[in-house]
């Protein structure tokens, strides 16, 4: 696993992905609402990265997942956000916690981080909610997000293409007609010996027309 520092902010959607003493980390969050209060709330979250003593009004809150990737285990904290999914060869599953903290801003407290197994190969998506629920404009149905990250996840390409792929899907379901900012981080778990060439994490948001990024 491997990684560099790079933060982004779409909006209120945020991310960014360090390597530290501890192993690599990964955030992902959502902040509430829109405009310039947002990305400020946001860019304050991402200076901190867990710190946010600033956000004190309830109606400003932050969504949040924090993953470490070290060796075989990645442990992680959710703070209200939406489950991050890990694909393993062809099949892909959320990451439920154990046990939850609430949103970042709304209450004090912690929650016990969730430690799981790993093994090389494995890719984890981090997103925001923007994705789990952009309809179809004719059906009004839902993206079928576990089933469309399995298929573009599991296949053998770099983590720029298997994302540009989901993102692809994402467009051609809406229509390219997005009600809310999508902001997208996958990583993947390097075995000894791996080459890093086109397995550092890539990102991507839907804002606007992108693509992929890694880093």
């Amino acid at each position: 696993m491997r990684g560099a520092p790079l933060a982004a902010m779409v909006g209120g959607d945020l991310y960014e992905v360090v390597d530290s003493p501890w192993g690599t980390r990964l955030l992902i969050g959502d902040v509430r609402g829109k405009g310039l209060d947002a990305v400020g709330i946001a860019s304050r979250v991402l200076g901190c990265f867990r710190v946010v003593a600033e956000i004190s009004v309830l109606d400003d809150f932050v969504t949040a997942v924090v993953v470490q990737i070290r060796g075989d285990r990645m442990d992680m904290v959710n703070a209200g956000h939406p489950d991050p999914i890990l694909v393993r060869r062809t099949s892909a599953r959320p990451l439920t916690a154990v046990s939850r903290r609430p949103p970042l801003g709304l209450l004090v407290g912690g929650a016990d981080s969730t430690s799981i197994v790993i093994e090389p190969g494995d890719r984890v998506l981090l997103y925001t909610d923007g994705i789990a629920e952009a309809r179809h404009p004719g059906s009004g149905e839902f993206f079928p997000l576990l089933p469309a990250v399995g298929a573009a996840l599991a296949r053998p390409a770099t983590l720029d293409n298997c994302l540009g792929d989901l993102v692809a899907r994402v467009r051609e379901w809406t229509g390219s007609a997005l009600t809310d900012d999508v902001a997208l981080l996958v990583a993947e778990v390097l075995g000894p010996g791996s080459p890093a060439s086109g397995r550092r994490p890539a990102a991507a948001d839907l804002a606007d027309p992108v693509r992929p990024t890694s880093w």
